[in-house]
């Protein structure tokens, strides 16, 4: 109840330190932007809540004081019914100019059992007018604590200690005559309670480049990482699903039963996010992680390939006038290949996790396993004034074929795989 007075002082001193004044065309200084949100899991029920948004008028949230905020309650009233989400923003103007601003931000949130309370540092270049042609940097650094298990749709994802971290990182995106290429570098480090130290690299470079026309379209992303240290278990990185740390950035997978617990269990659910995204694995990955174990990769080198080819549901939609900008089904083929070293990462806070072969029912990916398949993206993007993605992703992939299927199971077999608000980055 402390966290949320503080939090209810916070959004009234900000508000209240925009200058009650009109300007001069009429419009006020400060406008204050409302709107409801709903969202389900399994332990808070139905989370009724609503969003603000602050900003100066016309400023397009390019401006001052910029506000990003929610406060929720859990109908079925848990043990913290309330959580919020809060987030300030202020731009640097030594370091700002058109299309390139420099911007620290203050975070702080409690959300399904889920605390994040941190400051970041960004800043983008952008050297002309076209928005898709830009460098980002960023520094985030603060502290974060999962407390609550019961939100978890699979408690091996985490460890209950505060965790201070660091991470940076670095993003470029450049047009030419032969495609699209973006670059990612991030460095991410942590300290726990327990003084365990950690430290991780990751890479990525994506390359896309219409064939004949954009609706056939060859895309390709190499990707690596390195970590050393006591790596939590919320930082591991596995084969088909993204780190748990990353789960707690999408309203459908930071709390269990917002997406069924039964679909999840099954396996056909990919959690998809900045790791290697060798969908085919996924399956192998929730089974472990149901038995309680958690494994990952010490470093990897991995390569995802996609071939676009035409359908006549996209060319339909490309028909619609407007909509048909932005509204997108996908049709390809698709390999994955990954090449690294595993280890097994003990959590215990759930359970000690056997040694490879000890005993575990699932074996998990080999470092060196691949997949190939077909697949639909369903993808509404209205992009933001600086072309951001934005709307939502529906993916459904079918890996026909595994290197390293399970021993009950045939290389060639079908099998599916779905991704809801996430896609692989191309």
């Amino acid at each position: 109840m402390n966290k949320m007075l503080l939090f209810i002082v916070l959004i009234v001193a900000l508000c209240m330190s925009q200058p009650a004044a009109h300007a001069q065309n009429g419009l006020p200084s400060y406008e204050l932007k409302f709107a409801p949100d709903l969202w389900y899991n399994d332990v808070d029920g139905i989370r009724i809540g609503i969003r603000m948004r602050g900003q100066v008028p016309a400023t397009f949230d390019e401006g001052p004081h910029r506000l990003d905020t929610g406060l929720w309650l859990g109908t079925w009233l848990p043990k913290m019914p309330v959580s919020y989400y809060v987030k300030y923003t202020n731009p640097i103007e030594t370091i700002s100019d058109f299309n390139s601003e420099g911007s620290y931000s203050v975070i702080s949130s409690y959300r399904t059992g889920f605390h994040r309370h941190a400051a970041r540092f960004d800043k983008r270049w952008q050297p002309g007018f076209n928005e898709d042609e830009y460098t980002k940097a960023f520094v985030f650094t603060g502290a974060h604590r999962h407390v609550d298990d019961e939100y978890l749709p699979f408690p091996v994802l985490f460890q209950d200690e505060w965790t201070g971290f660091l991470w940076g990182g670095l993003e470029q995106q450049r047009l030419s005559d032969i495609g699209t290429t973006y670059l990612a570098l991030q460095l991410r480090s942590g300290i726990t309670e327990s003084s365990d130290m950690f430290l991780q690299a990751r890479g990525e470079v994506r390359f896309s480049r219409d064939l004949f026309s954009d609706r056939l379209t060859f895309r390709a992303r190499l990707s690596g990482g390195a970590q050393g240290g006591d790596v939590t278990p919320e930082y591991s990185t596995l084969a088909g699903m993204s780190p748990g740390i990353e789960w707690m950035n999408s309203g459908f997978f930071r709390a269990k039963g917002t997406i069924p617990m039964p679909w999840m269990n099954s396996g056909n659910i990919q959690v998809t996010g900045s790791g290697p995204n060798i969908r085919g694995y996924a399956n192998r990955d929730v089974e472990l992680l149901k038995q309680g174990i958690l494994y990952g990769y010490d470093f990897y080198g991995a390569l995802n390939l996609e071939m676009d080819y035409p359908n006549p549901i996209d060319m339909m939609f490309s028909r619609i006038p407007v909509l048909g900008d932005f509204l997108r089904m996908r049709s390809y083929m698709f390999f994955d290949y990954i090449n690294g070293e595993v280890s097994f990462i003990e959590n215990p806070a759930v359970m000690p996790v056997p040694g490879a072969g000890a005993g575990v029912g699932t074996p998990a990916p080999k470092g060196n396993v691949a997949d190939a398949g077909t697949g639909f993206a369903l993808t509404l993007n209205i992009p933001d004034q600086l072309g951001n993605p934005r709307g939502f992703v529906l993916r459904y992939d079918i890996p026909f074929w595994l290197s390293d299927p399970e021993t009950e199971n045939k290389n060639f077999k079908f099998r599916s795989v779905f991704s809801f608000g996430a896609v692989i980055g191309f």
